[in-house]
């Protein structure tokens, strides 16, 4: 069972194995800064899936774009205020390997819906 406040935060903004990994990447490494293609080398992950997560990620209050490197963005770890105390349930839970299988279970399930809970930029511009 997963804690209330976590499933509330994975539902709003950790709703991709993705956005998970770079939680905890940017969770144990706080003063990173970097652009979404140094962060895709560093966690061996394809450009275009960590872009979109940190764009994401920055829009729902977990990263902010702190600055702009030639021509790319700049991500920080800045969760807003809200969000601290479940993330800190997340990264406390993610250590106890039955949590662990419970939090990715749920976040492959909410990955499957995840698409449909975003407004895209076209039904934004249309409404």
């Amino acid at each position: 069972m997963v804690d209330p406040m976590v499933q509330a935060l994975l539902e709003q903004a950790i709703d991709s194995p993705v956005k998970l990994h770079l939680l905890l990447m940017f969770h144990e490494n706080q003063r990173m800064e970097a652009t979404a293609r140094a962060i895709a080398d560093r966690v061996c992950r394809d450009m275009w899936s960590v872009s979109q997560a940190l764009h994401e990620l920055a829009a729902d209050g977990v990263m902010v774009i702190a600055a702009s490197a030639h021509g790319e963005p700049v991500y920080r770890y800045e969760p807003i205020g809200t969000w601290h105390l479940p993330i800190a349930r997340l990264i406390r839970g993610y250590d106890d390997p039955l949590v662990r299988n419970d939090l990715q279970r749920t976040i492959r399930e909410l990955e499957a819906y995840a698409p449909y809970r975003r407004t895209s930029t076209w039904q934004a511009q249309v409404a």
